[in-house]
């Protein structure tokens, strides 16, 4: 058995656990909930819960409705299916959004408040910002730049995960996520111009772009212009910076010799480290300390580790007389890692508890969106079509990683949709939750879960497999 060969079956065996995991998490998010919120019953949770995985299965089951879906899709011209939707994406995503911030209402309460505690700062990472101030800068300082550029982006997402898709699994399959993007309750909701969209946003482009063409044809040009979109993406959200690790297991997935791709992995890296570096060397001068980006990961590993942690983000002050922000996020690491040795339950209870909080609901953030803005049955019904919706896409992509494992993730193309989903899963077992945080990951979802379906129908999956795969079969 190959190194490769073992790398995808540990991929896949990771992907199963997680997606079991998240399952578990959402049968008992309703519980843990009205446990530490106390603002909806479990009984109501639990209702949508059955609602979702039924409307799941009987999409799944209903094979036969979903081939005249794709025979429907696939009739079409690929102009005028681009073109339908791209309109269709930007109109419903700007008349909703238009709607949503034109209705009157008092601005949502900070639960949580700032971190920023010090003049001399780092906590937040600038990318979100820059980007929000560029946007301003361009088309000026109001609502509706806001709301058109966030409908030009989700937009540019949905033709994104539709070629994607038809990369990966053929023409049919790219076509129908495409367009489950663009009706998506929560990204057609979710208007805010914040990191968990962009980021969302960011990491299709990046992945496009890795795929756009075969990894190893890539000239170096290209590869500096996608270590530059990777430092940006950095600077929305670090998160981002292992992503060359990545990269270079994709090439060597893909066959390329060792050196070749030891090269074309640091020329991304090269790149990424410069278009970071500016806001580094900004950290080291305003802070005395080598700061790549943030200061912040020793407060989403305390807070969400500690002996009054119940896994969501918490206050901590800095102690009487800090002055220090890289001191006080060095500290919480510290406390962090001292309290996980000698707790080990203790964190495994709270590793459950942040599986149920990041995954368990798609609805986080539509009470901060409406706000005041419409009445309780009206925010309870749009909550539920939300949850729905997205308990079923989870079951279906769940179903896929255990019935059709080895068409969904037989190519290096397919490995690298579930690679997102895992990482995140991975990150939030022990830094702290939010809601809101799975949603960057929706739209690979999605792609897998249009493949499901077609596979469900009887369509074999025929998309161009990008290099070769990394499981060798006997």
């Amino acid at each position: 058995m190959s190194q490769a060969h073992w790398f995808t079956r540990c991929l896949q065996r990771l992907g199963q656990v997680a997606g079991l995991t998240i399952f578990l998490g959402i049968i008992g998010f309703p519980l843990l909930h009205w446990h530490f919120i106390g603002t909806v019953p479990p009984w109501l949770g639990y209702v949508a819960v059955l609602l979702g995985f039924g409307f799941g299965l009987a999409v799944f089951a209903w094979h036969g409705g979903v081939r005249r879906l794709l025979n429907c899709l696939a009739a079409m011209s690929k102009r005028r299916y681009t073109i339908l939707l791209l309109f269709l994406a930007f109109i419903l995503h700007f008349a909703i959004l238009r709607i949503v911030e034109s209705i009157p209402s008092e601005e949502a309460p900070d639960v949580y408040g700032s971190w920023v505690f010090f003049k001399a700062s780092a906590i937040y990472p600038p990318g979100d910002r820059f980007l929000m101030q560029a946007v301003h800068f361009i088309l000026g300082h109001s609502s509706l730049a806001d709301v058109l550029f966030v409908s030009v982006m989700v937009t540019f997402a949905c033709w994104m995960v539709y070629r994607l898709g038809s990369i990966a699994f053929g023409e049919p399959v790219g076509r129908l996520a495409g367009v489950v993007l663009a009706l998506f309750p929560s990204w057609l909701l979710y208007g805010n111009l914040e990191y968990d969209l962009v980021l969302g946003t960011l990491f299709l482009l990046l992945t496009f772009l890795l795929f756009r063409k075969p990894p190893g044809t890539h000239p170096y040009w290209y590869l500096a212009l996608y270590g530059l979109v990777l430092g940006f993406t950095c600077l929305v959200k670090p998160i981002a910076m292992p992503l060359p690790l990545v990269i270079f297991i994709i090439y060597v997935g893909s066959r390329l010799r060792l050196a070749e791709a030891l090269k074309r992995t640091a020329v991304i890296a090269l790149f990424m480290c410069l278009a970071i570096s500016p806001w580094t060397i900004r950290n080291y001068i305003v802070l005395g300390h080598f700061v790549p980006i943030s200061t912040n990961f020793g407060i989403v590993l305390h807070t969400a580790n500690n002996p009054e942690a119940n896994g969501l983000e918490m206050m901590m002050k800095p102690l009487p007389g800090e002055k220090d922000e890289v001191e006080m996020n060095r500290r919480h690491i510290r406390g962090a890692v001292k309290w996980i040795v000698g707790n080990p339950g203790q964190f495994l209870k709270l590793v459950g508890y942040r599986i149920a909080w990041t995954w368990g609901t798609d609805c986080s953030f539509v009470s901060n969106n409406l706000y005041d803005k419409v009445p309780d049955w009206l925010l309870n019904a749009i909550r539920g079509i939300v949850q729905i919706v997205y308990l079923a896409l989870v079951l279906i992509w769940l179903i896929g990683l255990f019935v059709y494992r080895h068409d969904l993730l037989g190519s290096v193309l397919g490995l690298v949709l579930l690679m997102p989903i895992i990482y995140v899963w991975a990150l939030h077992l022990v830094c702290q939750a939010h809601g809101q945080h799975h949603l960057p990951v929706i739209p690979f979802m999605i792609i897998l879960g249009a493949a499901v379906l077609a596979r469900r129908s009887g369509r074999p999956l025929e998309g161009a497999r990008i290099g070769a795969a990394l499981e060798e079969r006997a």
